[in-house]
């Protein structure tokens, strides 16, 4: 229970954090509920779904979405008197994120115990990557030495994110699409503030792994 009420101390403090610097994130809020929202639009565009245009725009809006998260992990580091630049930190971060949502799915298709020891042991990877000026490539090993500091905050840390990469799913069965486009549109909305909110409190629970 240590690790959850830790985790949870961590998404007080960023969420206060965010709420209390609105000049900072709502920009980036704002881009994340029009990003959570493309699909809703794919009709009135005339883009059919699963079409070819409807891939390369689904796939565009994933990039974005990568764009902004960087901004704000980049922005924790200079909080954290880190330096770097937008351009080079986002293929970075996102490249070690694919590497990453690659091995988790690769260990589920294995067998779903392997899946979860990624998810959990290598959920640093993305970030030692970008935060870690001193790493001279070993972000794998690293992140397994700092997970295991405090392996049940982090494995709260990385079923949060879990939940929210996949909790959109749960619209795809209305076939009515007023009602699905509403109900992404509210949904949208949390969705895009808790994506920030876990953003920055997983930057705190590595710098809190770091110093621990």
């Amino acid at each position: 229970m240590k690790g959850l009420r830790l985790f949870w101390s961590f998404m007080k403090s960023s969420s206060a954090e965010i709420l209390e610097n609105k000049n900072v994130y709502v920009s980036s809020f704002i881009a994340l509920v029009v990003l959570g929202n493309i699909e809703t639009f794919f009709p009135s565009m005339g883009v059919v779904t699963e079409s070819t245009l409807a891939i390369v725009l689904t796939v565009a809006a994933t990039l974005v979405t990568f764009i902004i998260l960087s901004k704000v992990v980049l922005i924790q580091k200079q909080n954290h008197g880190g330096v770097g630049e937008l351009k080079y930190f986002v293929p970075t971060f996102l490249l070690y994120n694919l590497y990453y949502s690659f091995l988790f799915f690769a260990g589920l298709l294995l067998f779903v115990i392997p899946g979860f020891y990624i998810l959990i042991y290598y959920a640093m990877v993305p970030f030692v990557a970008v935060l870690d000026d001193e790493n001279e490539g070993s972000f794998f090993s690293e992140s397994k030495r700092l997970v295991k500091k405090n392996i049940s905050l982090v494995a709260w840390a990385s079923l949060i994110n879990l939940i929210i990469e996949f909790s959109a799913l749960l619209f795809s069965p209305i076939d009515n699409l007023v009602v699905k486009g509403i109900a992404n549109f509210l949904f949208s909305i949390p969705d895009a503030f808790i994506t920030l909110v876990m953003t920055v409190a997983t930057v705190k629970v590595y710098y809190y792994l770091k110093k621990s």
